[in-house]
C-alpha cells in the first residue's frame, strides 16, 4: 500500500510547476506543525541546542524546520526531470568551496540534512560526476527500487549497508566520491560519542575510518534554500584532519572535527535542519536514555 501511494504522489508532483509544488511543501509543512507533527522531539531538540533561546523562536523554527522537509518531499521526485533538462543548473549553485571537490583522487564527502540533501546530491553528481552514496535498505522492497531510481538517475549510485567494503574501496581508489549523511543518532556499535551542541551524542564512526584506513581527505558539505530566489546554494569546506595519536583517538578526533562542521551550518541554518530526529537518543554507559 505505502508504494502505490508514495508513486502515485510522486506521480502527480511531477505534474505540478516547481512553484506551486515549493507552496505545496510548505503548506504541507504548516499542516504538520499545527497537527503536532512530533512537536513534542523538535522543541526537545531545539531545547538542547539553543537552550537561551524564548519558546517563541523555538515553535517559528520548528514550523519553518517542517517547511523545510515538505520543500524536500515535494522537489524529490521532480529532481531527474531538472537534472535531464539541465534545469538543476538553475536552481543549485555554488557559494563556497567549490574547487575542494576537483581536487584530483578518492574522497569521503560529510553531510547533513540541512535544505534540500536530495537537490544536494544531485547538484554534487551534476558538478563531479557520479557519487557513491551510503544508505538503508528500506523494508518495502518496491518503495525502495522507487526511491533508488529516482537518486541515481540524478547522478548518485547507491551502496547499501549490507555491502561489502570493497565497493567503498574500489570507488576512492577509482577517485570517486562517497558521501555519508553523519548528523543522525548512530547505534552504540555503530558509532562514538563527540560534542554536538554540548551534548554528547553517538555518531557515526565509519567514514572516519574509512579515511583514516586508506589516506582519503575528508570533506563537509551542505546546501540551504535560499529564500528571495529559491534556489540552493551549497557550501563545501575542508574538514582537518586528527592529530597524531592511537587509533582509537584518531577516530573520535575525526568523528568530532565533522561532527562540529555540521554543528556550525546549522546554526547558521537552524530553520532548514532535520529536527524531527531523535538526535541524542543513544547515551553514553550509565545515563538512561529517557531525553525524549
Amino acid at each position: 500500500m505505502s508504494y502505490i501511494l508514495a508513486k502515485t504522489l510522486f506521480s502527480a508532483l511531477k505534474l505540478l510547476p516547481r512553484d506551486a509544488s515549493l507552496k505545496l511543501g510548505e503548506g504541507l509543512g504548516s499542516l504538520f506543525w499545527h497537527g503536532g507533527y512530533r512537536r513534542e522531539v523538535i522543541l526537545t531538540n531545539l531545547e538542547m541546542a539553543f537552550p537561551f533561546t524564548d519558546t517563541e523562536w523555538k515553535k517559528k523554527i520548528g514550523k519553518l524546520s517542517l517547511q523545510n522537509i515538505g520543500r524536500t518531499l515535494t522537489e524529490f521526485p521532480k529532481i531527474p526531470d531538472y537534472v535531464k533538462t539541465g534545469y538543476i543548473d538553475e536552481i543549485f549553485r555554488f557559494e563556497e568551496g567549490r574547487e575542494l571537490l576537483h581536487r584530483e583522487g578518492g574522497k569521503i564527502l560529510i553531510t547533513a540534512h540541512i535544505g534540500n540533501w536530495e537537490i544536494g546530491g544531485a547538484g554534487l553528481s551534476r558538478e563531479v560526476g557520479q557519487v557513491y552514496t551510503l544508505a538503508y535498505r528500506m523494508k518495502n522492497k518496491k518503495l525502495n527500487r522507487l526511491i533508488t531510481q529516482i537518486r541515481e538517475s540524478a547522478g548518485a549510485k547507491i551502496i547499501f549497508h549490507d555491502q561489502p567494503l570493497k565497493d567503498f574501496v574500489k570507488a576512492l581508489k577509482n577517485g570517486k566520491t562517497i558521501v555519508f549523511l553523519a548528523d543522525q543518532n548512530a547505534l552504540r556499535h555503530r558509532g562514538v560519542f563527540v560534542d554536538f551542541f554540548g551534548h554528547k551524542a553517538s555518531t557515526v564512526s565509519f567514514p572516519a575510518k574509512l579515511s583514516l584506513k586508506y589516506g582519503v581527505p575528508v570533506l563537509f558539505g551542505y546546501q540551504y534554500y535560499h529564500y528571495e530566489t529559491k534556489t540552493y546554494r551549497a557550501v563545501v569546506r575542508e574538514v582537518p584532519q586528527p592529530e597524531k595519536g592511537s587509533y582509537d583517538d584518531m577516530v573520535i578526533q575525526l568523528v568530532q572535527n565533522y561532527t562540529k562542521k555540521i554543528e556550525e551550518a546549522v546554526r547558521e541554518h537552524p530553520d532548514q535542519y532535520f529536527w524531527v530526529h531523535k538526535r541524542w537518543k543513544t547515551r553514553p554507559e550509565g545515563e538512561p536514555e529517557n531525553i525524549y
